[in-house]
């Protein structure tokens, strides 16, 4: 239970300050512990942050293997689109580059690199599943589009101007776009 609540009060730090927000100090602040439990469950402040993005890596590859259609369901555009923005729907609104902060922050860690890209694989792989639902031609090239549009996107999230609401209507209709467009003619 301790165990948990310290990730979870570091990722809290990690989204408003980045890894330089996450110390021993603020941890225990933060999870209303005293500063001694950090160090007994942690050896060190990077043990934690490593941690906390294994977890995180964890969290977006289970979300985007939930959105995976079972196998013989198909789906519109329109609903492989709501599938493909959901992960996105779920960040805050206050901090919606939370998940290119800790994707960016965790690739720079050498040791955490190839978990980084297993999770990038696995949810590559849910995406396309979601769009061959659809019954696109060739449903690896629709996503590396589409994923190609999320990452933009995921920039984009942090532009006030537009707003996450703004991003993900976009969001949505270039994915509904790019599906209809490669469906086979009839």
């Amino acid at each position: 239970m301790r165990r948990e609540q310290l990730v979870a009060a570091a990722a809290k730090l990690f989204e408003e300050g980045g890894t330089k927000a996450v110390t021993h100090r603020s941890v225990s602040e933060a999870a209303q512990v005293p500063l001694a439990t950090v160090s007994y469950y942690f050896a060190s402040i990077d043990q934690l942050v490593d941690v906390m993005f294994g977890e995180a890596l964890t969290q977006w590859t289970d979300e985007w293997a939930a959105l995976v259609p079972e196998a013989g369901t198909d789906l519109s555009a329109e609903e492989a689109a709501d599938r493909f923005t959901a992960p996105m729907r779920a960040l805050s609104p206050d901090r919606p580059s939370h998940f290119l902060n800790v994707y960016l922050a965790a690739l720079g860690r050498p040791h955490l690199r190839e978990a980084v890209h297993a999770m990038r694989d696995s949810c590559f792989g849910s995406q396309v599943a979601i769009l061959a639902a659809t019954g696109v031609a060739d449903p690896v090239e629709v996503t590396r589009g589409a994923s190609l549009l999320y990452s933009g996107a995921l920039v984009a999230a942090a532009d006030r101007e537009i707003g996450l609401d703004g991003v993900l209507a976009l969001l949505h209709g270039h994915v509904i776009e790019l599906v209809r467009r490669a469906l086979p003619q009839d």
